[in-house]
């Protein structure tokens, strides 16, 4: 059925992507060569088999996710989004497609079909393409009559084919899902074929002539004009509205057969009231009438508006949001394949970080940019940053470099040395200090009084290998000098153990303890013993290899340990056969200064609002990734993730003049991205069996039949609810006649639906 020579140079718009669910809302130009390739492919032709031989609507429905789709009515759009504010009016196809829905009336349109193709009228020569789609209904693709719209063109068709019209098919950026090339029944040469330019003009002459635009849509001034369309705006939130709708029809179980939408049109008028602000007009413009007559849909929707209804926006409707935003993330270049990939660090850096990996070859760079980070925050004890919450924190940071065996983790330690060289200095003094006081005290003789300790010593940078108390000392003197901080770097993360004891589960609880700036210490009854609890404020950067890593992080998810550690690593392939570093020279310290004098300055509560909307913007990031992976850890993991961020826009805010910049944000959601990345790369599975086997043990209550239903719902919805709530039969009860009569629901005859009553949400929807 194919001829290649004349098809060679016919283009559609396509998204060929085969078994993954993806974004409706992503179509390319692509040649007929490409798409008679995918319909001739063996895992196209298993998927409609599948597809076809599906149970139920569910299972039909969740398969078809998977298969590719077309656009019959343009070539191409703008940046190959699917929408129509991206509509191209010069790649007008000037074809349409004829969706036969009805099992009954298929085999009868297909002879008409036929008949209509070369029998003498206006439809002669008019059949492009027919094939069965995939659920074995069948889908007509036709030329457009000269001077007739997408709509015009659809009716006329289908009244000389003697079936029922589906509005739902005249929408310009329609999508069609495509089938294999045993479902074809008939192909013309003119299939998506690009006319003669004359003919071209003569038709879009046709429909200036009309007031229309070329391609034969109305001129948005005429669609203001319209009583039902108003200016209200194109999206909730940056999310078009075309995209909701498309995503809330899914969660109500899709768009029902010709005869039951109006019940389906009031049920989602229910939910849209929530985010078009209970105006009916709205919800006019942004809900399609789905082939019902529109007043009739403008009166359903009036209805569905003065109804009692809760004031907690329905799950269905907020799953929608979520679905539909994750599609304009995706056309925006946030594939859902690629959101485990390596994060690249931006190329335009906030001037610290720029300067901190300057001297460093490209493939140490991201482990330099991330580990810097405690090292400054060292500066910084004792002041605080009120979060997106209003809650504030200390900006502590616990900085693991995880990565293979003679990789050149040693990369971070000169920048750090830089970074920490003036506390280091007075360390010295106060090192000093401590060693007379100490020479004075053993050269006394054991019953001579012993001078006492000075008040005045401060050490910040402090060694892994000390013990408990002397850990208890650092902190005790740091808070005494004014709430400073500590500073420690180590080779290996289980260094911690000497500190506590050899115990790994006090190792734990010294970085949350830490994290969360909790009190630490340690009591004891000796004269000579040291007794202290001060606010831990102890910054951290520690080594080690993967194995290691996940043997400590891995088992220590539970309790939040895994998540309040910054990660990040050095990739082996990203490093040069024989990488070379600058020199740390007089100059790069005194660039250095001026944003440590910034830091130590720094006083108080720091409120910075650009921070706070960043720290929501990340949570939302996240709550979206994870849903497009279908991963729960991910949020898991992502929380504190967030508070680390926020903490080194924090940082950063201070060190560039209390002054937010593109280059913070861009840096700071990538350090997010990467922190992430490698918390999934090392602990993702880890994650996910915990929170598996916590979900088979933490079943939930009983739950109330009546608040899972929607605001309206139908006999067939109850049903199902019922039997998943009570799988024998025998403790089922008709609780629909209860509520009926205790006034919590009421039936509408005419829409064939349950509503919850004024009743209801007074009493118990509060």
């Amino acid at each position: 059925m194919k001829n290649n020579f004349l098809m060679k140079n016919n283009k559609l718009s396509m998204n060929p992507t085969l078994n993954t669910p993806k974004c409706k809302g992503r179509v390319f130009e692509q040649s007929l060569d490409k798409y008679f390739e995918l319909t001739e492919s063996d895992e196209l032709a298993k998927l409609v088999t599948s597809i076809r031989e599906a149970k139920d609507h569910e299972e039909r429905r969740a398969l078809k996710a998977n298969l590719p789709f077309r656009c019959p009515h343009y070539f191409r759009f703008k940046d190959d989004r699917r929408s129509q504010a991206s509509i191209i009016p010069e790649a007008f196809t000037w074809q349409t497609c004829v969706d036969i829905d009805d099992a009954s009336q298929v085999e009868g349109a297909i002879t008409r079909a036929y008949l209509l193709n070369t029998e003498e009228g206006e439809w002669k020569d008019q059949l492009l393409h027919m094939d069965y789609s995939a659920s074995g209904k069948l889908h007509i693709d036709i030329r457009i009559p000269l001077g007739k719209t997408i709509r015009e063109a659809q009716e006329a068709y289908c009244q000389a084919l003697g079936v029922a019209f589906d509005e739902d098919c005249c929408s310009p950026e329609r999508m069609i899902y495509i089938t294999d090339s045993k479902s074809r029944l008939y192909l013309s040469e003119n299939w998506y074929a690009e006319l003669p330019e004359e003919e071209v003009k003569a038709r879009q002459q046709a429909y200036l002539d009309r007031g229309l635009t070329i391609d034969g849509r109305e001129l948005k001034s005429q669609l203001k004009s319209q009583p039902t369309s108003t200016d209200y705006s194109d999206d909730y939130m940056g999310i078009p509205y075309d995209y909701i709708v498309e995503e809330l029809a899914d969660q109500l179980g899709g768009i029902p057969v010709h005869g039951s939408r109006n019940a389906f049109i009031y049920t989602i008028a229910c939910h849209l009231r929530y985010i078009c602000n209970d105006d009916s007009r709205w919800i006019q413009q942004v809900l399609p009438n789905y082939g019902e007559d529109q007043q009739r849909v403008n009166a359903t929707i009036e209805s569905a508006c003065r109804r009692q209804q809760g004031k907690t926006m329905p799950q269905k409707i907020q799953a929608a949001l979520t679905l539909a935003r994750a599609r304009v993330n995706i056309e925006n270049g946030q594939d859902p394949e690629s959101l485990m990939r390596q994060p690249q660090m931006p190329e335009r850096l906030p001037a610290p970080v720029r300067l901190c990996i300057s001297k460093a070859p490209k493939g140490y760079q991201p482990a330099i940019a991330t580990c810097v980070f405690p090292a400054f925050a060292t500066y910084t004890g004792g002041l605080k940053a009120e979060y997106w919450n209003n809650t504030q924190m200390e900006l502590t940071q616990i900085q693991g470099l995880v990565a293979a065996m003679s990789i050149g983790k040693s990369c971070i330690k000169e920048p750090i040395d830089h970074i920490l060289h003036p506390i280091e200095m007075r360390d010295k003094l106060a090192r000093a200090k401590e060693k007379d006081w100490a020479d004075a005290t053993n050269q006394k003789s054991a019953n001579a009084e012993k001078p006492e300790r000075p008040k005045d010593i401060c050490v910040q940078i402090v060694d892994a290998d000390m013990t408990n108390a002397a850990l208890c000392q650092r902190m005790e003197d740091a808070e005494r000098a004014g709430d400073k901080a500590l500073f420690t770097r180590m080779d290996e993360v289980e260094q911690l153990k000497k500190v506590s004891g050899g115990s790994t589960s006090e190792v734990t609880q010294i970085i949350r303890r830490d994290f969360d700036s909790d009190v630490y210490g340690q009591e004891r009854v000796g004269t000579q013993s040291i007794k202290s609890r001060s606010v831990m404020r102890w910054n951290i950067v520690f080594s080690t290899t993967p194995a290691t890593a996940k043997n400590l992080l891995g088992g220590n998810i539970d309790n939040g340990t895994a998540s309040r550690v910054n990660l990040c690593t050095i990739v082996k392939e990203d490093v040069e056969r024989r990488p070379k570093f600058g020199h740390y020279d007089e100059a790069y310290d005194k660039k250095l200064a001026v944003f440590l004098a910034r830091l130590e300055s720094a006083k108080g509560i720091i409120i910075c609002p650009q921070a706070k909307r960043l720290a929501e913007t990340m949570l939302d990031r996240a709550e979206e990734r994870a849903l497009m992976m279908g991963n729960e850890s991910y949020t898991q993991l992502s929380y504190r993730a967030v508070v680390i961020a926020f903490r080194k826009s924090i940082l950063l805010y201070i060190m560039c003049g209390m002054k937010w910049t593109k280059e913070i944000e861009d840096f700071v959601i990538w350090s997010f991205d990467y922190d992430m990345w490698c918390k999934m790369c090392l602990l993702g599975t880890e994650v996910k069996e915990k929170l598996e086997r916590d979900n088979r043990i933490m079943k939930p209550g009983v739950p109330c039949m009546l608040e899972q239903l929607g605001d309206s719902f139908t006999r067939e919805e109850y049903d199902v609810l019922e039997r998943a709530e009570c799988p024998e039969v025998k403790q089922r009860g008709n609780l629909l006649s209860q509520w009926k009569r205790r006034e919590w629901v009421d039936y509408k005859d005419d829409l064939k639906i349950y509503v919850k009553t004024e009743k209801y949400y007074l009493k118990h929807a509060a």
